[in-house]
C-alpha cells in the first residue's frame, strides 16, 4: 500500500456516435485533465511514468534482490544484487522509465559467476567512461570468503582489461571477507569497502578496505600493499564491519559502518582516510568516530557527503531481538564531530512502525535535502514489510511536504519488500531499489517518487 497517494479520477465516457467533438476541444479536455493530475501530484508519491504505476520488478533465477543502486551519466539505473542456485552475481539495467535495457546483456540483465560457491554483489559504481564496478562477496567450496569484483563494459560483456577477465578476488584473512560498497576516484582508482574476519566465533572483524589501479592490480601507494584494515575497541571487544563508502572533494576516504562488544551493544562507526590509506588524525579520535544514538543496537549501513563537506551517515537505532528498531541518522562537521545544526544534537531517530525499521541507503538532493531508505516492517522474522523513505529538511527535521509528514511506505509486491539502496536522478526523482517478493521467489524492486 503506498501512503498518502493523492489521487484524482477524471470520470469520461466515449461519445455517442452522432456527437463530434472539435479537436481543440478535446485537447483542451485532456491537457485539462492532465493539469489536474498534476496538481494533485506531491512530492513522495509514485511516479506512474515508471514502470507499472511507479513501480518494477524484475525476475533471476532462484532468490535474488538488489542490494544497491547506481545511476549512469545518461540516466540509466544500474541495481545489482544476487542470483539463487546457482548464486552469482546479477545485475540488471534499466532505462530512465524503467523498462529493461535490451542493450546490456541482450535482455537487460547479467548474471556472473566467480567460484562454484555463493556470491553475491553488494556494491556498485560507475565509471566516467561508463564502465560499471560490481562488488560483493565469493565463497570457494570452505567457509573462506573473499572480497570479489567484476568490471562490465557498458553492454554488460565483462571488461578484459580488468584483471585479465574481468574478474577479480582478494583473500584477507582465513575468515568471512567481503566487500560491500564501492568508490571511483576522480583519477580512476578504486576503493572498496567491506569487512575482515578472524576465522573464529564471534569473529574479531575490521574495517577493511582495498585501493585498486583502473586495471585491477592492487595500489601499492595505498597502505603500502593496496590494503588496509582499521579496529574499533569498545571496552575489551574489537569487532567491526564497514558497509559503506565515499570519497570527498579533496580526495579523502569516509567508510562508515558498525562497532559492536558482540553481545550486548553496537555503535554507528566512521573512520576517515588520508589518500595514502593513513587514518585522517584531524577526524574525530585519531581518525575514528563511534556514535551512541541509543542504548541497544545501533548501527551504521550508508554514507553521503554533502556539498559542504558535511558528512551524513545512516542506519538502523535500537535493534533488539524482539524484531524492533528505527531509522537513525547522523551528521557530523568535518571534523568528525556531531554536527549541533541538525536536530540540535547531530542526531535524527525516526520511527514509521513499532517493528524493525532500517535505512540501508542515503543521498543528499540538490537543495539540501537529504534522503534516507530501506525498510518496514512489524515484529517477527517473517514480517510483513515494504519499501520505507523519509526526507529530511537541511536542519534534521522531517521534510512535512513529503508524503505523509515526511514518510512514505510503499507495498510494491505484496510480499516481503525492502529498499537496499537509493539515487535522486537530474530531474529530482528519487529511484530506491531492493527486494521484493517471498522465498523462493524473491524479485529485484525498483519504485520511483516524485522529488520535488
Amino acid at each position: 500500500m503506498q501512503r498518502m497517494v493523492r489521487r484524482i479520477t477524471v470520470a469520461s465516457g466515449a461519445p455517442a456516435p452522432w456527437r463530434r467533438i472539435p479537436l481543440v476541444v478535446a485537447a483542451v479536455c485532456t491537457l485539462t485533465a492532465m493539469s489536474a493530475s498534476l496538481a494533485w501530484a506531491a512530492p513522495g508519491d509514485l511516479d506512474p511514468a515508471f514502470g507499472t504505476s511507479g513501480k518494477v520488478t524484475t525476475h533471476f533465477e532462484g532468490v535474488g534482490g538488489a542490494q544497491a543502486v547506481a545511476l549512469q551519466a545518461d540516466g540509466k539505473i544500474v541495481a545489482v544484487g544476487g542470483t539463487g542456485k546457482p548464486f552469482r552475481f546479477a545485475l540488471a539495467r534499466y532505462n530512465p522509465h524503467g523498462s529493461l535495457d535490451t542493450t546490456f546483456g541482450g535482455d537487460g540483465k547479467v548474471t556472473t559467476n566467480f567460484v562454484k560457491g555463493y556470491e553475491r554483489a553488494y556494491g556498485v559504481a560507475i565509471q566516467p567512461d561508463g564502465k560499471i564496478v560490481a562488488v560483493g562477496q565469493a565463497f570457494g567450496t570452505s567457509f573462506d570468503s573473499n572480497f570479489a569484483l567484476a568490471r562490465y563494459l557498458p553492454d554488460g560483456t565483462l571488461d578484459t582489461t580488468f584483471g585479465g577477465n574481468g574478474m577479480v578476488t582478494i583473500n584477507l584473512t582465513k575468515g568471512d571477507d567481503g566487500a560491500t560498497g564501492v568508490a571511483i576516484q576522480p583519477d580512476g582508482k578504486i576503493v572498496v569497502v567491506g569487512t575482515a574476519a578472524s576465522p573464529c566465533c564471534p569473529a574479531p572483524g575490521r574495517f577493511a578496505l582495498v585501493r585498486y589501479m583502473p586495471n585491477g592490480t592492487l595500489d601499492t601507494t595505498f597502505g603500502g600493499d593496496g590494503k588496509v584494515r582499521t579496529a574499533f575497541v569498545i571496552g575489551d571487544a574489537k569487532n567491526a564491519n564497514a558497509t559503506g563508502v565515499a570519497i570527498q572533494a579533496d580526495g579523502k576516504i569516509v567508510a562508515v559502518g558498525t562497532a559492536s562488544c558482540v553481545a550486548v551493544c553496537s555503535r554507528v562507526a566512521l573512520a576517515r582516510y588520508n589518500t595514502d590509506g593513513t587514518l585522517d588524525t584531524t577526524f574525530g579520535d585519531s581518525g575514528k568516530v563511534m556514535t551512541n544514538l541509543t542504548d541497544g543496537f545501533d548501527e551504521g549501513f550508508a554514507v553521503a557527503i554533502q556539498a559542504d563537506g558535511k558528512i551524513v551517515a545512516a542506519g538502523r537505532a535500537g535493534f533488539c531481538c524482539e524484531y524492533t528498531g528505527s531509522f537513525g541518522l547522523v551528521r557530523y562537521d568535518t571534523d568528525g564531530t556531531l554536527d549541533t545544526t541538525f536536530n540540535g544534537n547531530g542526531e535524527v531517530i525516526t520511527d514509521f512502525t513499532d517493528g524493525n525499521d532500517s535505512a540501508y541507503g542515503v543521498a543528499i538532493q540538490a537543495d539540501g535535502k537529504v534522503v534516507a531508505a530501506g525498510l518496514v516492517g512489524y515484529a517477527g522474522p517473517e514480517s510483513s514489510t515494504g519499501f520505507a523513505l523519509a526526507r529530511y529538511n537541511t536542519d534534521g527535521t522531517l521534510d512535512s511536504a513529503f508524503g505523509a509528514d515526511g514518510q512514505v511506505i510503499t507495498d510494491v509486491t505484496g510480499e516481503l519488500d525492502g529498499a537496499h539502496g537509493v539515487v535522486i536522478q537530474a530531474n529530482g526523482k528519487i529511484v530506491a531499489a531492493g527486494m521484493g517478493g517471498r522465498w523462493p521467489d524473491v524479485r529485484f524492486a525498483l519504485a520511483r517518487y516524485l522529488g520535488s
